[in-house]
């Protein structure tokens, strides 16, 4: 593994124990994956035939909802990352197509209804701490133009320089995963309804379709 991955104790004590991550190396993004494109394909008829009752019910998005809400914060500021995502396509009626990696694991995501972090690996510093925020720390998040700044005890994962995702719902901007990413890191923490077991397969499952379409290899750590 590039990093090292620590995990402070009150992050555990909010039910969050069953966190894997994956780095995944070497890869090419081809602009284009028929299989994929297939796959999307699929994935979006599914996503169409979900109702507003399977979303507000689900049992993996709902412990997501509770674990922002027992901080304090809104879940509606906050949503689930797997939730907005599916709101967004069936408001739009297309699965997004952002890039190769992208989609790969924002199916997993749809499938799974886990947040999945992302981030350039080469971007990023070699410590990674998930933890607790001590409050005004700034945060640009993908697709925002705004800098935000955290409140106190909101848990965040971050390296030395920056946090580098927020609530499981936002990921850093500034390590976003572009067409010239060559390595990347994934990360799923999960929530005290999500086992280690469900974590690790959800995580697999992306990296594995990754690494299908963009060559390269992947490595998966408990944490």
């Amino acid at each position: 593994m590039w990093c090292n991955y620590y995990v402070e104790q009150p992050i555990k004590n909010l039910g969050i124990k069953s966190s894997v991550v994956c780095e995944i190396y070497g890869i090419n993004i081809p602009p284009h994956a028929n299989g994929l494109v297939i796959l999307k394909a699929q994935i979006l008829q599914e996503i169409l035939a979900i109702d507003d009752i399977d979303i507000d019910s689900d049992k993996v998005l709902n412990s997501y909802r509770m674990l922002v809400s027992s901080i304090g914060r809104s879940s509606k500021k906050f949503p689930p990352a797997a939730g907005n995502l599916i709101e967004n396509i069936r408001r739009s009626g297309c699965f997004p197509s952002i890039n190769t990696v992208v989609d790969s694991y924002n199916i997993t995501a749809c499938r799974y209804k886990v947040a999945i972090g992302a981030h350039d690996l080469d971007l990023i510093g070699r410590d990674i701490c998930f933890r607790l925020s001590l409050g005004g720390e700034p945060f640009l998040a993908v697709g925002s133009n705004s800098i935000k700044k955290t409140a106190a005890n909101d848990y965040v994962y971050a390296d030395e320089n920056r946090i580098l995702a927020w609530l499981d719902s936002k990921d850093s901007n500034d390590v976003k995963i572009t067409s010239n990413t060559k390595n990347v890191l994934l990360v799923i923490q999960g929530t005290d309804l999500t086992t280690l077991d469900y974590n690790r397969s959800a995580i697999e499952d992306a990296a594995t379709r990754i690494v299908t379409y963009c060559g390269g290899s992947f490595q998966i750590k408990v944490v």
